[in-house]
């Protein structure tokens, strides 16, 4: 998944946590729909150059991973456990199956008390004749990850309240399954506004379930079986040009530690498309440089980052340190005068302003997001991008 917006390093190594990558170029991954008994379900299988085997597959009732670890013979036939590292290989079931002339998996489930059930698996293909209206994203999925995309296909979401917001009409909808929540805009914009930006809305609520399903896997992998994905939705600002909102994520995927992360969403209501924070604030010298989605990788990261570190960090924190001078004296506890922590910024627009949070190293994360760190639109208009929020 390509990040929505540059976030801070902490955030980039969430997002990598979240989708991993499961085929290397030396590996093999295939996925499969067919049936457990009675029950459909959908399996990822991932086979190494040694034919060790990892995967993952959903019952399509509950749309839940079930983690798989195993081997491949050297005939074709897979043994396959369930969520091994949680229970052990001795209580774990298992799948045994082997390869079909259809070039499926056909074999039976292993469970307690010596019960078994068959198994009928063909290659998965994209169902024809949907009436579903895809998003841009679920559209990629069915190239690029088809497990995924079969998980959200046809996946029911629930209206929820509707609520004004700064003169502005929204309903939220939930996906009850992974308790993911996001809104869309019923009315106080035009209507052709509404329907390109709530496409955007309705494609980051499906990344977020993706998420979620990919951080409770993570979980699946570590002995204590453990996950947690607990996420708050939050309309920050809405104008004429432009909407913001914090989606802020607790979360503990299987790692070493519990940890937090904020990828907002700031959109251009004309254009419908995500801003970089280089389309709000430029200070180089001519056209404006980008490495992030929205403005399609132009310069190496290299470029970039020199540009983040060298120019925007020292300007920023001079101008907090006008604005906010106590906040932003030396502390041994959090030192938000540190020019470094500043580069790469986490943001997002508000009625007073833009608000920016620094990236402080693991140490130091419960410095992040504090609750005075904004520049008045005064300040941002002196050197306003492609974007103009005071227009």
């Amino acid at each position: 998944m390509k990040l929505l917006t540059l976030l801070s390093a902490t955030a980039i190594i969430w997002l990598g946590v979240l989708c991993p990558a499961y085929a290397q170029h030396d590996e093999q991954q295939m996925t499969y729909t067919g049936q457990i008994g009675k029950s459909p379900v959908v399996i990822e299988l991932v086979t190494s150059e040694s034919n060790e085997v990892t995967g993952r597959y959903f019952y399509l009732r509950y749309r839940k991973d079930i983690a798989l670890t195993g081997t491949l013979s050297e005939g074709g036939s897979l043994e396959l456990y369930e969520n091994e590292r949680v229970t052990g290989k001795q209580k774990a079931p298992r799948l045994m199956l082997t390869p079909t002339p259809e070039g499926g998996l056909s074999g039976q489930w292993h469970g307690d008390k010596a019960k078994t059930i068959d198994v009928s698996l063909l290659p998965a293909i994209v169902p024809v004749g949907q009436k579903q209206t895809l998003t841009p994203y679920q559209n990629e999925l069915s190239k690029d990850n088809l497990y995924d995309y079969l998980r959200l296909l046809n996946m029911p979401l629930k209206a929820e309240n509707e609520q004004e917001f700064m003169g502005y009409r929204i309903r939220w909808w939930k996906e009850p399954g992974s308790g993911i929540r996001m809104f869309e805009l019923v009315s106080g914009y035009p209507q052709d506004q509404m329907a390109q930006v709530n496409v955007r809305l309705r494609d980051r609520l499906w990344r977020e379930v993706v998420d979620y399903h990919g951080c409770m896997l993570g979980g699946l992998s570590g002995s204590s079986g453990q996950a947690d994905f607990n996420q708050s939705v939050k309309p920050t600002y809405f104008s004429p040009l432009v909407i913001s909102a914090s989606v802020f994520t607790d979360y503990y995927c299987g790692g070493a530690h519990p940890d937090f992360a904020d990828s907002p969403i700031n959109l251009d209501m004309k254009s419908g498309k995500e801003l970089a924070l280089e389309d709000v604030i430029w200070l180089g010298k001519g056209k404006p440089i980008y490495y992030n989605e929205q403005g399609g990788d132009d310069a190496s990261f290299e470029t970039f980052s020199a540009y983040r570190s060298t120019v925007f960090a020292p300007w920023i924190v001079e101008q907090m340190r006008k604005l906010h001078p106590s906040q932003m004296k030396k502390s041994d506890e959090c030192d938000y005068s540190t020019v470094e922590y500043w580069s790469f910024v986490n943001w997002h627009f508000t009625p007073k302003g833009i608000y920016f949070s620094p990236s402080f190293p693991r140490v130091a994360r419960a410095c992040e997001y504090p609750d005075w760190s904004v520049l008045p639109y005064s300040v941002i208009k002196t050197h306003a991008g492609s974007f103009n929020i005071t227009n």
